[in-house]
């Protein structure tokens, strides 16, 4: 598992928005298990897709230690918990989820581009990373830690005109 989480480490849980799955795949949930085995704290966004099903997960296990991060407002809360403004807007609110937190567990569906940016800010920072990579075109997945190398700037479409 190579140390996703420890005790009293805030992991932060985020995902494309596309993710449609009916539920989180095996290969999360056992890290999301190991890390509530540990005492982790969870830092999980509000949006649509992976992180609804990062929330209905940790409520249906009945997990208390988790803080819902939004920006302007909060549009869905799972479990009734605490919730913290990150920001103004997306880009800040993930930025500052990024940095409040020591490691993240991430679900990148189709290359998305917002995904890409927030996994180049992980590397840059450090931040071990367990990455599930899901291809709806033809079912494929990848799964594992983020490899350091590996570069997503190609996934975000205005990354040289900043």
């Amino acid at each position: 598992m190579s140390g996703l989480s420890a005790e009293g480490k805030k992991v932060l849980l985020m995902g494309s928005s596309k993710y449609k799955a009916e539920e989180l795949p095996n290969e999360v949930t056992e890290r999301l298990d190991a890390a509530m085995d540990s005492g982790a704290s969870f830092i999980v966004a509000e949006a649509h897709g992976a992180c609804r099903l990062f929330q209905d997960y940790l409520a249906s296990e009945g997990y208390r230690d988790v803080v819902v991060g939004h920006a302007r407002s909060i549009r869905y809360n799972a479990g009734g918990w605490r919730d913290h403004k990150y920001g103004d807007d997306l880009k800040e609110r993930e930025r500052n989820m990024i940095r409040d937190c020591d490691r993240a567990i991430v679900i990148w569906q189709d290359e998305s581009g917002v995904i890409a940016e927030n996994l180049e800010q992980l590397k840059k920072q450090r931040k071990p990373t367990y990455l599930y990579e899901y291809d709806s075109m033809d079912g494929k997945v990848r799964a594992g830690e983020l490899d350091p190398r590996r570069s997503y700037r190609k996934f975000h479409p205005y990354w040289d005109r900043r």
